[in-house]
C-alpha cells in the first residue's frame, strides 16, 4: 500500500493526504470531514472524499486521530 515505485505521484499519495489533514487538523482544530476535504481540495484537485476517509483511517491506525461517528468530528490525539 505505501510501497514507492517510480509511477508514485507523491502529490497524490496517503501521505500526502494525510499530511495535509493533520496540517489542518493544526491550523483549525477539530474538523468535519466535510472541511478536512475544502481544505485538501484547495492543495490538490485529484483528491477526493475517500482519500480523506482513508487518510483519516491511516492516522487512527496510527493512533494519531480520532474520529467521532455521532457528531462527525476529527482530532488530533
Amino acid at each position: 500500500m505505501l510501497t514507492p515505485h517510480r509511477f508514485t505521484n507523491f502529490n497524490y499519495c496517503l501521505v500526502y493526504v494525510s499530511s495535509l489533514v493533520i496540517e489542518c487538523l493544526i491550523s483549525r482544530g477539530n474538523s468535519s470531514l466535510s472541511e478536512l476535504y475544502k481544505f485538501c481540495k484547495t492543495s490538490s484537485a485529484e483528491i477526493n472524499e475517500q482519500d480523506i476517509t482513508l487518510a483519516v483511517s491511516f492516522l487512527y491506525l496510527l493512533n494519531k486521530a480520532e474520529y467521532n461517528i455521532e457528531k462527525d468530528i476529527v482530532k488530533l490525539v
